[in-house]
């Protein structure tokens, strides 16, 4: 029977939850089964974040394990729609997970990080006075939050975050530490792969350069504490006879320069993204975590995009997480070997505003196979497998 390497993408609402099984060797020749775990998480807000839909999901990875741990878990960035699936799973059910290897993106490594790169600390300080300024503001609105705001709130939330990549920091066999991985990172001996080719195309170690500008806030307090307000909180209740629907559709309209504080945040954080590339038996695949344009911007400018046959689509369907100038390098309209091409996005509506972007999963629909998580039941899985010997790969839904 030919071996095949097989994807499974989990439907954990909106988050990301990647199991791979690789036939590989070891290092004495003898023939292995590699498993590869990317992430496990989905947003805290709205219908995006059940946290019920973990137990399905990491009951089947137990079951695939099959007792041992996992060769290689990769933490690709600080958000909880990546991150918070591992801590619930030993708190709430009892199913730890230890991994012969850990990667997490370089950032997440803390003071040890940020004592190195002190341009990179203080953009990340003003962030998050930015998000506890926007925080604090909505916590005394009287209108609800909008929900696109509340994800962004929940994801990037850094309390939250933190106990959940401490958690996974633990998780490495014989109290292994992790590696915090950047690009420029040796990664030899860090991994389990003898025959699949590994390339490390993102993030950049200096993770200052993904931070924008915070744009000034136009509600509540301004970053600079002795700023004015611009609008007194008193104005926030609604006025007599002015319906709560009418008057918070206002609030996000007058709030855009807080929602473009939190965007400025988030898309810090997702451009940290590990992004890997894995090369098995000629077939090429490409797990670019959250990545938005910066970060794709940088992996052309110092890594070579190349056509892959597998694709997990970035930030679950975002416009900017498929800029198009770089989807025509890993996914050009005609494919350079006419092997068949598969995608897969893990994606929910209800989490972020414009999320996911139809225009771009129709055109990366034009290009390749699209496997969808909202066509699966909640904990369902997609399996695509990718035979050794070059056939044509397939797509089934689970369980």
């Amino acid at each position: 029977m030919t071996r095949e390497l097989k994807i499974r993408i989990y439907n954990v609402l909106f988050g990301d939850a990647i199991l791979l099984t690789i036939p590989e060797v070891d290092s004495a020749g003898n023939e292995v089964t590699v498993t590869v775990l990317i992430d496990v998480g989905n947003a805290l807000a709205g219908a995006g974040g059940r946290d019920e839909v973990f137990e399905p999901v990491l009951k089947n990875i137990r079951d695939e394990l099959g007792g041992k741990p996992i060769d290689l878990y990769i933490m690709t960035h600080e958000h909880m729609d990546h991150v918070q699936g591992l801590l619930h799973g030993a708190r709430k059910l009892g199913i730890d997970f230890e991994a012969r290897h850990v990667w997490m993106t370089a950032s997440s490594e803390g003071v040890g990080y940020y004592s190195r790169f002190p341009k990179a600390k203080r953009k990340r300080l003003a962030a998050l006075a930015a998000y506890d300024s926007v925080a604090a503001f909505l916590t005394k609105s009287a209108v609800p939050v909008p929900t696109g705001i509340q994800a962004l709130l929940d994801i990037n939330n850094p309390r939250a975050t933190k106990d959940c990549v401490d958690y996974i920091s633990k998780r490495g066999v014989g109290g292994i530490k992790p590696l915090y991985v950047h690009r420029t990172t040796d990664v030899s001996g860090r991994h389990p792969f003898q025959r699949t080719k590994l390339r490390v195309l993102a993030p950049e170690e200096d993770t200052s350069i993904y931070y924008g500008a915070l744009p000034p806030r136009t509600l509540g307090a301004f970053l600079d504490g002795a700023a004015p307000l611009s609008q007194d909180a008193r104005a926030m209740t609604p006025p007599a006879g002015v319906s709560a629907g009418d008057f918070f559709d206002l609030i996000e309209f007058r709030s855009s320069g807080m929602a473009a504080n939190l965007r400025t945040i988030d898309k810090a954080a997702n451009n940290s993204s590990i992004a890997i590339e894995l090369e098995w038996n000629g077939w090429r695949l490409l797990f670019p975590g959250d990545a938005e344009e910066k970060s794709w911007e940088m992996m052309e400018r110092v890594s070579e995009l190349r056509p892959v046959h597998f694709l997990k689509i970035s930030h679950h369907g975002s416009k900017n997480g498929s800029p198009l100038h770089q989807i025509d390098k890993v996914l050009p309209e005609q494919s350079p070997d006419s092997r068949p091409r598969f995608t897969v996005v893990s994606t929910r509506e209800g989490a972020y505003s414009g999320v996911p972007d139809p225009d771009t999963l129709t055109l990366v629909e034009g290009r390749a196979h699209l496997d969808d998580t909202r066509n699966l039941s909640d904990g369902g899985w997609f399996d695509i497998s990718f035979p050794e010997d070059g056939g044509a790969p397939t797509s089934r839904p689970g369980p």
